[in-house]
């Protein structure tokens, strides 16, 4: 019987996966694969790379692909990481490779980790971060990419793991998502971004992510998010994958409506929700469209249950329209 081939991760710290880097696509899959290569090992060993075996995981194809791997290799030795220590409020910088060394004829590239990646990489007992790397090679764009890392820092698929939530600020998220330029200042530009990365992860990745907008009176300041199990679109037979799509189109049309929806009418919402007991909550969710479960955390609704809530409110303050909820 054939031994079952094992399945190759990458094991690295939380802040590296939630790290500021401004790398390409092809930089973030050679990270991972040799992250990969540093769990096997134990030790951030000298990587010699032969690119011919490694142009299918790196995206690469054709004559040029060694020296599309040595630009991306040199860019990598001259752009930064920067940690952020929320402890002490200090934010560390260094490069992620501080070695290459280049056979032309042979096409081999030789790298090696930063000294200061060891603590991110090496024998990591808690606090990390686990990325399966046939998953990882799936994703196409950067945005894609960082967000990936970022939701599996928060690990969803362990149930144990019950408040898998974070915020971005707009400069947070500027800053995350290295969008540069005074095109990025409006914050629908940068949702455009997020939109991109979301519907990457729901069609390729094991997990993925919702976000809702954070408002100051109509002013968008930033966004919360969720991190969420999902089964990628592109693994399913084409039924279920129709299906799931609208199920996703459904959510964001809900996520746009609810952009649209008065913070006045959603902070009602949430101080009926806030006063009421388990079993009013249960009764609320029962008259919601869709199948509707109550949040881990019920002291923390999002925001289009809220949306929900406040719409269900108002049908039953107008008995009139009985029965009656815009969807």
């Amino acid at each position: 019987m054939r031994e079952r081939r094992r399945k190759q991760v990458a094991v690295i710290h939380n802040e590296l996966a939630r790290a500021r880097t401004e790398l390409t696509a092809l930089g973030y899959r050679l990270v991972i694969m040799l992250a990969v290569k540093a769990t096997q090992e134990g030790d951030l060993v000298t990587h010699r790379l032969r690119v011919k075996d490694y142009m299918a995981g790196l995206g690469l194809a054709g004559r040029s692909a060694y020296e599309t791997l040595e630009r991306a290799a040199d860019e990598m030795m001259r752009s930064l990481v920067e940690i952020n220590n929320p402890v002490d409020g200090s934010r560390t910088k260094f490069q992620i490779f501080s070695y290459a060394k280049y056979w032309d004829h042979q096409g081999i590239i030789e790298l090696r980790f930063h000294d200061e990646m060891r603590p991110l990489l090496v024998q990591l007992k808690e606090h990390f971060t686990q990325v399966p790397l046939d998953v990882f090679l799936r994703l196409k764009s950067s945005y894609a990419m960082r967000m990936y890392m970022y939701v599996r820092s928060w690990n969803p698929r362990d149930v144990r793991n019950q408040l898998p939530v974070w915020e971005f600020t707009l400069e947070r998220a500027r800053s995350f998502l290295a969008l540069k330029g005074s095109a990025y200042d409006e914050p629908k530009h940068i949702a455009v971004i997020l939109k991109r990365a979301m519907r990457e992860l729901n069609e390729r990745a094991d997990v993925t992510f919702r976000y809702d907008p954070i408002k100051e009176g109509k002013r968008v300041v930033g966004w919360s998010f969720r991190a969420i199990p999902n089964t990628p679109t592109m693994t399913l037979p084409s039924g279920a994958a129709a299906a799931k799509r609208r199920e996703e189109l459904y959510e964001q049309e809900q996520a746009a409506k609810l952009s649209r929806s008065s913070t006045a009418r959603l902070e009602s919402a949430r101080k009926h929700w806030e006063d009421a007991d388990d079993e009013q909550r249960r009764a609320w969710l029962a008259q919601f469209p869709g199948a509707w479960r109550l949040p881990a955390d019920p002291t923390r609704p999002g925001a289009i249950l809220l949306s929900n809530l406040a719409e269900l409110l108002e049908r039953d303050q107008n008995p009139s329209l009985p029965g009656i909820m815009t969807l």
